[in-house]
């Protein structure tokens, strides 16, 4: 597909899926082999067409745009990605979106992340964010957002991606009045809070342990949206910290059923913050192993040292690894296999783990011009170590899979 030509209308894609589902029933091994090559091409379209964009948006301006709050923000990139619809494809098509599953949309990222992970992180922050109000029954409020949205800021949502509310509480208060809810307090590191004109954020009443999510209309007088803050990478992917100063806002779902909401969405897109990492990883071998086929060292280039070349080795053993344990996940998932919400978190914390180390070997390749912003491979560490914290802090998500492998957890 070439650059600058949209992706497939959701509409299009349910429209052959449809037509091959009544087929299957007469027939159900031949055609059901059809549809899925239907599918798998349009995730290698979809493919193709984000590391397309990767290369065409994000890698000559890298430098720059990871000077954001300090420098530039990639406004633009942003517009282009939402018309080129990289923001719709885990969106059902009955409200605008493609229609396509995790898979796709780890596919997307993978390819996105090699360059700049902070486009990838807005694309998860909103889509997170869009999750909990499809999985709270709450179509009607994203299909009022999404479907008169015309440019990005309109489209996006904001959400505190990098934190689970039932261990670390930043939340905000709620006060019910005259059967309207209004919010309260501070709430710290809202991510998009700065650019996204409509947010999904956890609260809870006064002394009650439990929480529930709200839509609320950042525009309002009453709310306050701080400076972007210095993150450690993703820089693009801004966060701010908001108070709210009895800014209405709209119950999500059931009253008291946040957390429930948290853990079936996060569960659902962990496979996708690995996909972001996966997508981190790649892009530190390809700059590393460009580096070493350019670089003169002891009268050879330093690709040709064995110590190199296994260093280069183990970095694609992990890589080849992660796009295994990703894809594996992804069809666990589809199938609802036992036990694939397990599987889902324990891939989720090792491949990012793995980043880091990757990351780090990627560094050192390139030797002392590894630290500088040139060539992104320092870059690349911050984004890996950063995209950790999705979802909660990695020791407390330990903990966690290791409550459910016990049984403790529900």
């Amino acid at each position: 597909m070439p650059y600058g030509q949209k992706f497939p209308t959701g509409q299009y894609v349910h429209r052959l899926t449809y037509c091959f589902f009544h087929l299957e029933r007469r027939s159900t091994g031949r055609w059901r082999v059809i549809m899925t090559n239907i599918e798998e091409t349009g995730i290698r379209m979809l493919a193709k067409a984000a590391a397309e964009f990767s290369r065409s948006e994000l890698t000559a301006n890298r430098e720059e745009f990871d000077r954001f709050p300090f420098g530039p923000f990639f406004s633009t990139v942003l517009q282009k990605a939402f018309e080129l619809d990289f923001f719709h494809i885990t969106l059902p098509d009955s409200i605008g979106g493609i229609g396509m599953g995790t898979g796709a949309l780890c596919t997307a990222l993978d390819e996105l992340c090699r360059q700049d992970a902070s486009l990838g992180a807005v694309i998860l922050t909103n889509c997170f964010a869009q999750e909990i109000l499809l999985n709270a029954g709450s179509t009607d409020m994203l299909e009022s957002i999404v479907g008169k949205a015309k440019k990005v800021n309109s489209f996006l949502l904001a959400c505190p991606l990098f934190n689970n509310p039932s261990e670390i509480r930043h939340i905000a208060k709620v006060v019910e009045k005259d059967g309207r809810s209004f919010l309260s307090g501070k709430l710290a590191y809202l991510v998009l809070g700065g650019i996204a004109d409509a947010a999904v954020v956890p609260a809870a009443e006064e002394g009650q342990e439990t929480y529930s999510y709200y839509l609320i209309d950042l525009g309002q007088a009453s709310v306050t949206i701080g400076d972007p803050v210095l993150s450690l990478g993703m820089r693009c992917c801004p966060a701010v910290d908001t108070v709210f100063h009895l800014a209405e806002a709209v119950p999500v779902g059931k009253q008291g059923d946040g957390d429930n909401l948290f853990r079936k969405v996060a569960t659902k897109l962990y496979a996708a913050a690995a996909a972001i990492s996966s997508g981190i990883m790649k892009g530190t071998f390809n700059e590393a192993l460009s580096y070493a086929r350019e670089r003169d060292q002891g009268g050879r280039k330093i690709v040709e040292w064995s110590e190199m070349q296994r260093m280069l080795a183990d970095m694609a053993v992990h890589i080849k690894i992660a796009d295994m344990v990703v894809s594996e996940t992804c069809r666990k998932m589809d199938r609802k296999e036992k036990g694939w919400e397990q599987h889902a978190l324990a891939a989720t914390i090792h491949i990012q783990e793995t980043a880091v180390q990757v990351t780090t070997d990627g560094v050192q390749v390139l030797g002392g011009v590894g630290y500088m912003q040139d060539f992104g491979q320092e870059k690349r560490f911050r984004d890996a170590k950063h995209i950790q914290a999705c979802f909660g802090l990695t020791p407390l998500k330990k903990l966690r899979l290791f409550d459910l492998v016990t049984g403790k957890g529900k």
